[in-house]
C-alpha cells in the first residue's frame, strides 16, 4: 500500500447514530458508545445488543462520532 492510498484510509471519517428502545443510566450510554467505538477500531463487524439499532451512517469531516438516542430524543452524544 503506497503513501497515497494510506492517506485516502484516514480521511474516511463518519458519525453513527445508533437508536435505542431500553431506558438506561448515562453510564449505560456512555459504556454502549465505547464499546461501539473499539468494536470499530478493532475490525470492521459491530454487534449491537438487541434494543440497539442504527438509524443512520453519515460520513464527513472531522473525528470518528457515536451518538445514541432513544426514540424519543437525544440521550448522549
Amino acid at each position: 500500500m503506497n503513501r497515497r492510498q494510506r492517506k485516502k484510509k484516514k480521511a474516511q471519517v463518519f458519525t453513527i447514530i445508533l437508536g435505542c428502545t431500553a431506558f438506561c443510566k448515562a453510564e449505560q450510554y456512555e459504556k454502549m458508545r465505547k464499546g461501539v467505538e473499539y468494536q470499530l477500531r478493532t475490525g470492521g463487524v459491530v454487534m449491537l445488543p438487541a434494543y440497539l439499532h442504527v438509524e443512520a451512517i453519515i460520513k464527513q469531516r472531522g473525528g470518528r462520532n457515536i451518538e445514541i438516542k432513544q426514540e424519543n430524543g437525544v440521550v448522549n452524544v
